[in-house]
């Protein structure tokens, strides 16, 4: 797994209690950039931090509440009207200059603005992480001193992009173990099995529309076996009018939105993800650590997720039929099925808000002895 390099002093300061400030639009759920700070601000005062989530606050107030995290309302980008939003920097200036932090950590194009112009007021270093590439504002990301990137292949994608090499480093996403898996988790929601499973936003770079075309080859073999498709968004009936159209009404079925997808997941044998761009998501080590057999496409920092394909089998986007290929081989045979889902699992740990925590203290450290 990629770490960054630090010496055995900035090591040692790593361990130090710090002052955090996290800034990002809102807190609301089923947004993986949320999920990743709302993560990384609960499990930073596990450790003994001190920490301040600014935001528009939203669905998660009361889980951040319940883990230590002080909330404060810092509106960024959400003002249409500039008095509301000179007014919103001004409370930010004072929140910095009260609460002393050690570090800014910004978490969204807007909040990267807010950040960087703060950081230059207050003289606060500022942290950037891409959470989303494919936004053509992720640019503004790099006004952070340093700028983390999700994935190796986020890295390589931001220095092609004039980002500067010195200035990206990479932090994998680790969200197994998160606060967030006892909050609001649907407990009587039974998954028609044998499972193949998706969690995802329904929208196009999903590709769940593959994954319906994938499973349309595979059900006249396996009339047994059942699609859940977990998650929501502005495709959902196009989605469900496309399953009707391909004869999966019965065996195709929308779950919806969930906030922690792991009892899901564990109701499931194989996980499937058909994403067009993914820079690193959250779900597959969550598929991993459920122990499902996985396949995905080959896209951002998914095969880095997957161990190169160690840890679950990888295909090319927009490809039915090398889904319903690899799919087949799995649904066929209960050894393979066996193996893949044992090969998932092993290393899982790996993937946990602990070490994305420490993984954070080693880059906030190093900006410290800076």
């Amino acid at each position: 797994m990629p770490t960054a390099i630090f010496d055995e002093t900035t090591r040692q300061r790593s361990g130090k209690s710090m002052r955090i400030l996290h800034l990002i639009k809102h807190c609301m759920h089923c947004n993986g950039n949320v999920n990743v700070a709302v993560d990384l601000a609960c499990g930073q005062v596990r450790k003994g931090h001190q920490v301040v989530y600014a935001s528009a606050g939203g669905h998660y107030d009361t889980l951040l509440d319940a883990h230590g995290v002080r909330r404060v309302e810092i509106r960024q980008g959400q003002e249409s009207n500039p008095l509301a939003l000179v007014g919103n920097f001004a409370a930010l200036i004072r929140l910095c200059r009260t609460f002393k932090p050690d570090v800014i950590h910004a978490h969204m194009m807007s909040s990267a603005v807010f950040g960087f112009l703060a950081s230059k007021l207050t003289g606060v270093p500022l942290v950037t992480t891409v959470h989303n590439s494919f936004d053509r504002h992720a640019v503004l990301m790099r006004l952070g001193r340093v700028v983390v990137a999700v994935s190796k292949a986020e890295r390589d994608l931001l220095l092609k992009r004039g980002f500067k090499p010195g200035q990206v480093t990479v932090i994998l996403n680790g969200p197994n173990d998160s606060p967030r898996e006892s909050f609001g988790t649907p407990t009587d929601v039974v998954l028609a099995t044998p499972s193949i499973t998706t969690v995802c936003g329904l929208h196009p770079r999903k590709g769940v529309h593959d994954l319906l075309a994938a499973f349309r080859l595979l059900l006249p073999e396996f009339p047994n076996w059942h699609f859940n498709i977990i998650g929501g968004g502005p495709d959902r009936e196009k989605l469900e009018a496309l399953a009707g159209e391909l004869g999966l009404s019965g065996s195709a079925h929308f779950i919806g939105p969930v906030e922690a997808p792991q009892p899901l997941l564990g109701q499931s044998q194989i996980f499937v993800l058909a994403s067009y761009a993914d820079p690193c998501c959250l779900v597959i080590p969550e598929a991993r650590e459920a122990g499902c057999a996985i396949v995905a496409t080959a896209v951002g920092g998914t095969p880095e997720l997957l161990g190169h394909g160690e840890a679950g089998q990888l295909v090319e986007p927009g490809k039915p039929e090398q889904f319903a290929k690899a799919l087949r081989g799995l649904m066929q045979d209960e050894e393979a099925l066996r193996q893949w889902r044992t090969r998932a699992k092993t290393g899982a740990g790996y993937f946990t808000v602990d070490r994305v925590v420490e993984d954070y203290d080693k880059v906030y450290a190093a900006l410290q002895r800076a």
